[in-house]
C-alpha cells in the first residue's frame, strides 16, 4: 500500500482557497479523496468508493455548506450508533467470541459387532 503523496495545505491556506478559489479547494478535495481510495487495500476500495458516493450525494442535496456539514455529521453519528449497537450485541451473554463450544458435545461411540 502506497503512502499519500500530496501534502495538505495549512488551515489558513485552505481558508483563503475557500474564499478566493473555491473550485481549487474542491479540486483538492476530489484529488485527495481519489488518492486515498487508490492507496487503500483492494478489499477496502469498493466500500470507500461507496462511502465517497454517499458523501457526494449528501453534499449535492444540501442547499448550502452548513446543511451539507450537518447532513454528513448526522451520517457519522448514525454510523457510530450502529457500531455501538453491534459492539453491545457482541458482549451479550449468549455470544461466544472464541472457539469455546457453548453446548455439551456428546461423542458417538462405535460398537463393533461380535463376529
Amino acid at each position: 500500500m502506497a503512502k499519500i503523496t500530496m501534502q495538505l495545505p495549512s488551515f489558513e491556506e485552505m481558508q483563503t482557497m475557500a474564499q478566493q478559489q473555491p473550485e481549487a479547494l474542491e479540486n483538492l478535495r476530489k484529488t485527495l479523496t481519489e488518492e486515498l481510495i487508490n492507496n487503500a487495500s483492494p478489499a477496502s476500495r469498493r466500500r470507500l468508493r461507496g462511502l465517497a458516493f454517499v458523501i457526494e450525494g449528501e453534499r449535492l442535496r444540501a442547499r448550502n455548506p452548513l446543511q451539507a456539514c450537518m447532513r454528513l455529521s448526522q451520517l457519522m453519528l448514525d454510523s457510530t450508533v450502529e457500531l455501538q449497537a453491534t459492539l453491545t450485541s457482541l458482549q451479550s451473554p449468549g455470544f461466544v467470541l472464541d472457539n469455546t463450544p457453548s453446548a455439551r458435545v456428546i461423542p458417538f461411540v462405535r460398537h463393533r459387532s461380535g463376529a
